[in-house]
C-alpha cells in the first residue's frame, strides 16, 4: 500500500506542484474514507469483529503485489485528469478523490491478486502429484 500511496501522492504533486496543508489533509481523508467503506461493504459495520484465523496459505510471490501497486498507479492518474479538465471543483477535491481511489483501487486490485495467487499450484501441491 506504500507504493501505491506514495507513487498517487507523486502524481498529485507532479499536476498540482507542492501541496499545501488543505491539500495533504484531503488526501489522507480520502485515504481514510476509502477505508472506511471498504470495511461497511466488507463487514457490514464498522465495528464487527473478525475472526482472522483462517487456513489458506497463499505464496510468498503474492506478497509483492506487482499488479495491485502497478494497476493502482496506471488507474491513478484518470481522476486527476477529470478533475483538472472536466471539472470546476476545487484542487483539494483532486486530492479526496485521488486518496479514496488509491486506497479502494489498490485493496481490489490487492483482492483480485490474491484470487489469482489462489489458482497457481504450490510446491507442496506438485510434489504431492
Amino acid at each position: 500500500m506504500r507504493l501505491a500511496s506514495w507513487g498517487a501522492g507523486a502524481i498529485l504533486i507532479d499536476q498540482y506542484s507542492t501541496p499545501t496543508i488543505v491539500r495533504i489533509f484531503s488526501y489522507i481523508g480520502g485515504g481514510l474514507l476509502g477505508f472506511g467503506v471498504l470495511a461497511l461493504l466488507a463487514f457490514g459495520r464498522l465495528f464487527a469483529q473478525q475472526d482472522p484465523s483462517g487456513t489458506s496459505q497463499l505464496l510468498v510471490a503474492s506478497t509483492i503485489h506487482l499488479l495491485a501497486t502497478g494497476g493502482n498507479l496506471l488507474v491513478a492518474y484518470l481522476p486527476i485528469v477529470a478533475v483538472r479538465t472536466y471539472t470546476s471543483l476545487p484542487e483539494a477535491a483532486g486530492f479526496l478523490l485521488l486518496g479514496f481511489q488509491a486506497t479502494v483501487a489498490y485493496d481490489l486490485l490487492l483482492l483480485g491478486e490474491t484470487f489469482v495467487v489462489r489458482l497457481v499450484p504450490t510446491a507442496e501441491e506438485e510434489t504431492a502429484e
